[in-house]
């Protein structure tokens, strides 16, 4: 009998990540992807492990801009495509596919009646088919961080499984800084969760203390050869170079492009002047700096509610947008662009009244539907989640909190993928109830 359950289970385990794969693999198909293709990020990725792949180097300027990870990733998948980019993104679309299976079995631990359903909105979700689909980091670093999801619960429901849930859920999230160093700062502060939860478990003291260390170590272990790098090379203990660039070229064009109501190339040529006052450095991380300065610079002297609204909006509109938005297809049909733009009232106006972008209009009306059900699971799945799973809802508005303000005021749907399977959770809750709102509903009739 217990055979039998295990190979139904595996059964079906199979046909969630084919059901999956095949919904990724079929816009592949229609996308029809080339190197001529490939754009901004996508192009530096691909001719960066290229060149890494044929002549074992990389720019030193990119390689300290971004996370070593990403380069090791794009050129384990070069070798195993032989570099042809339709079987690259089949590999890719295999790993987001697996990344839907284990955001199942979250699902089937803490909420198992909606776990089908919280499933099927991470199958079919534009959001991550469109990324599977482009030579990015997002696909692999959120099969990492979902996995560091998946042990951290499994930590705080199987006391006999404590150390190894913390090796597992510390080592997972290692890797997925090794990707995007937008994790990092989770190394430490997840230690608090992870203390209070312990604590309200009445776990012994030395075992509270062995938990942090493990939970640490196995932490830092995927990053160690980074930091020991940047600290002996460089004299910095940051990650990146890449914090400095965030701040400066998009943090403070999005807030000035609002308050100031100035285009976002006048804020960025305004944010190279006030940068030339400090010194300048042959050294990336002192220039990272320097831009740093540059940018809290001109933040000080903005109104500090402007500052907030600016963050607060930007997080609800990345969170409704329609996630078609950062589809290749989509952007190349003519339309305004948002950045040079600057003001998302004039940019709808200018839709409307060129019919040069009713084209992209249309599908932009049509895609936006999906909003108003997200808004729906914004509201409805954290009400049920509060009512049903405490612990789960502090982590959760934790946790999305922390990905909102770290993003800041910049806007695209993508940067809210770190979020998605807090999301899944929301709208899998709303789908379940919907369904079953409409099922009590035919039986009064």
């Amino acid at each position: 009998m217990f055979i039998q359950n295990k190979n139904s289970q595996v059964r079906k385990i199979f046909g969630f990540f084919s059901l999956a794969l095949i919904v990724r693999l079929i816009f592949i198909y229609f996308q029809n992807p080339a190197t001529d293709r490939l754009v901004e990020d996508e192009l530096l990725y691909w001719n960066a492990a290229t060149n890494y792949f044929n002549k074992g180097l990389i720019e030193e300027s990119i390689l300290l801009e971004r996370m070593h990870g990403i380069f090791l990733y794009t050129k384990m998948l070069l070798l195993l495509s032989f570099k042809n980019i339709k079987i690259y993104l089949i590999l890719q679309s295999i790993i987001d596919a697996l990344t839907c299976v284990i955001i199942y079995k979250i699902g089937y631990r803490i909420f198992p009646k909606q776990k089908i359903y919280i499933y099927l909105s991470a199958a079919f979700s534009p959001l991550m088919v469109i990324l599977s689909s482009q030579v990015l980091s997002e696909t692999v670093f959120l099969f990492f961080f979902t996995i560091f999801l998946y042990f951290s619960i499994k930590m705080i429901e199987e006391k006999n499984q404590l150390y190894f849930s913390l090796l597992m859920a510390g080592l997972f999230l290692g890797l997925s800084v090794s990707i995007r160093s937008i994790t990092y700062p989770l190394v430490y502060l997840s230690l608090i969760p992870i203390t209070i939860i312990l604590l309200k478990q009445n776990v012994p003291k030395y075992k509270l203390l062995v938990s942090g260390i493990i939970f640490i170590f196995f932490s830092l272990l995927p990053i160690s050869p980074r930091l020991f790098e940047n600290i002996k090379l460089h004299n910095s203990i940051a990650l990146t170079t890449q914090t400095g660039t965030h701040i400066a070229y998009w943090v403070v064009p999005s807030i000035l492009t609002q308050t100031e109501k100035i285009s976002r190339s006048e804020a960025i040529k305004l944010v190279n002047e006030v940068a030339e006052k400090y010194n300048v450095s042959d050294n990336y991380f002192e220039q990272d700096k320097i831009l740093q300065k540059a940018g809290f610079e001109i933040l000080s002297q903005i109104n500090k509610f402007d500052i907030a609204f600016s963050w607060v909006r930007a997080g609800l509109i990345n969170l409704l947008a329609p996630s078609i938005l950062i589809d290749k297809s989509l952007r190349s049909l003519p339309h305004p662009s948002y950045y040079e733009t600057g003001n998302i009232l004039l940019w709808i106006k200018l839709i409307f009244s060129n019919a040069e972008y009713h084209k992209y209009l249309f599908v932009l009306f049509l895609s936006s539907i999906s909003s108003l059900f997200t808004l729906a699971s914004l509201i409805i799945g954290p009400m049920h989640v509060y009512r049903n799973n405490l612990t789960i809802f502090y982590i959760t508005i934790l946790y999305m909190s922390y990905f909102l303000i770290i993003t800041g005021p910049v806007l695209s749907p993508k940067y809210i993928f770190p979020i998605l399977p807090c999301i899944f959770l929301f709208q899998g809750i709303t789908f379940f109830k919907i369904i079953h709102l409409f099922k009590s509903k035919l039986k009064d009739v």
